[in-house]
């Protein structure tokens, strides 16, 4: 055949229709090459994306269909739907065309006189039945492809909840927490004004005065070198004023710099000076320091599901928590959907099993982050303390009882050595002698007794 010109939109997705005074076939391809089945054969085309340009060649015979009788001029506009004139003239008059159909547009071409969809398959021409057919099946392709994308997207988030608590914050080693002390410089984030460029400032002071010259009066008629002339003759006169007001401007932006530098530089030592007075009070095992840094950091905390704790301070290498859970209801979803062949959803009751230990990894998970977390800012704590409770129903009574589930002392060291994306999560926190127990028969956590270190009092001054 040859080189040509043409020009290709997918209709669906790997689908193309090519129309043609003789009629119209079915394609499909990648951007570039694609193959070609109609009424007249088998082609290739290779083409370069973008150009317009490609290289087509007959690659097969196909089988030889009784051609219509070629359109005349006088009849294109006399039959047939108005919107499609401006195709049906492109066809008239260069032949085979390659374009983009949308639904409507190609039921409009269907019903057009003019134009014949052909079956690449069966080489017959395309009924509305089958064309509908066609449109229904890619419709509903597309639906399912956007539905399972959609649930995926769910799972996800369900996964990221799950595991909301990986990773795990970094623990400084004592040696890291004294290294801390030293204060660290000031890097400013910002650069000093930089010396104008006075060859570019003279050059574009020249520039301007050429224009002010070619513009004025009867000078607009004088030929360009004679302006430019006047120019040179002013510039110097007019550089030793420019040349001040750059500087002044120059002057300005550095003594600007220079104050927000001592701005910010002072700044940065006060707060140097802050933290460095903080971890020498933590070192040195300043109870009321300790206090305040476990509250700022507890209410610091962002969890996607609503949760409380309450803390307790015996000593500086002791933290005990007293964690409100959510509820299993709150964060497992009871059922999960799936996509049908038709694109819609249906959901489906998940296992309690399944849910009992899902629940179960993301409040273990949350208790190890806490204690992760609390060691991150606390140079002395060795112990974190975590009794967790949350409501189930009574038997009898409305309101739910609170039900402890987990009473776990995570030790500093074994908490900076876990991996969670090596060591298993439940093996972990039974090595650090926690007091928990999963029923085998649905995985949920079974109730414990009240933690023996958390006392009476103790509740008493947490709901006040």
């Amino acid at each position: 055949m040859g080189f040509r010109f043409s020009r290709r939109i997918g209709i669906l997705p790997g689908l193309s229709l090519n129309l043609s005074r003789s009629g119209v076939s079915l394609s499909a391809g990648v951007r570039g090459a694609h193959v070609t089945l109609g009424p007249r054969g088998t082609y290739t085309s290779v083409g370069l994306p973008g150009t317009g340009i490609s290289y087509r060649q007959r690659i097969g015979g196909g089988r030889r269909l009784p051609q219509a009788p070629a359109m005349r001029e006088l009849d294109l506009n006399a039959t047939g739907n108005r919107a499609n004139d401006e195709l049906a003239q492109k066809l008239f008059q260069g032949g085979e065309q390659t374009v983009s159909l949308n639904t409507e547009e190609a039921r409009r071409y269907l019903d057009d006189p003019r134009f014949r969809l052909m079956d690449p398959q069966t080489g017959r021409r395309l009924t509305r039945q089958q064309l509908e057919a066609r449109i229904q099946a890619a419709d509903t392709k597309e639906k399912v492809h956007q539905v399972q994308a959609a649930l995926q997207s769910e799972a996800d988030e369900y996964q990221h909840l799950i595991n909301f608590w990986k990773p795990l914050p970094q623990i400084p080693s004592r040696e890291d927490w004294v290294q801390a002390q030293e204060n660290k410089p000031f890097e400013p984030q910002f650069s000093p004004p930089a010396e104008p460029d006075w060859v570019e400032c003279q050059a574009q002071l020249l520039e301007e005065l050429t224009g002010k010259h070619a513009a004025a009066g009867l000078g607009k008629l004088l030929p360009h070198f004679l302006a430019k002339q006047a120019a040179e003759k002013e510039f110097p006169t007019a550089w030793p004023e420019r040349e001040a007001q750059l500087q002044n401007a120059h002057a300005q932006q550095v003594q600007q710099y220079e104050q927000r530098l001592a701005q910010e530089s002072a700044a940065w030592d006060q707060q140097e000076a802050d933290r460095v007075a903080w971890i020498r009070r933590l070192l040195a095992g300043d109870l009321e320091e300790v206090h305040h840094t476990v509250a700022e950091v507890l209410q610091g905390l962002r969890f996607p599901f609503k949760t409380n704790c309450d803390f307790f301070l015996k000593d500086p290498a002791s933290v005990y928590l007293h964690l409100d859970l959510p509820q299993i209801e709150d964060v497992i979803p009871e059922a999960k959907k799936e996509v049908l062949k038709n694109g819609d959803t249906r959901e489906r009751p998940r296992p309690r099993e399944e849910r009992n230990a899902d629940y179960a990894r993301l409040v273990m998970g949350q208790c190890l982050y806490l204690a992760a977390e609390l060691f991150s800012y606390l140079p002395l704590a060795h112990l974190v303390q975590v009794a967790a409770y949350t409501q189930r129903p009574r038997m009898r009574e409305a309101d739910p009882i609170d039900t402890y589930v987990l009473d776990v002392p995570f030790e500093r060291e074994g908490v900076r050595q876990f991996n969670p994306e090596e060591q298993h999560l439940v093996s972990f926190l039974t090595r650090q002698g926690d007091r928990f127990r999963v029923l085998p028969e649905d995985n949920s956590l079974a109730k414990i007794e009240l933690p023996a270190w958390l006392t009476q009092a103790d509740l008493e001054a947490v709901t006040k």
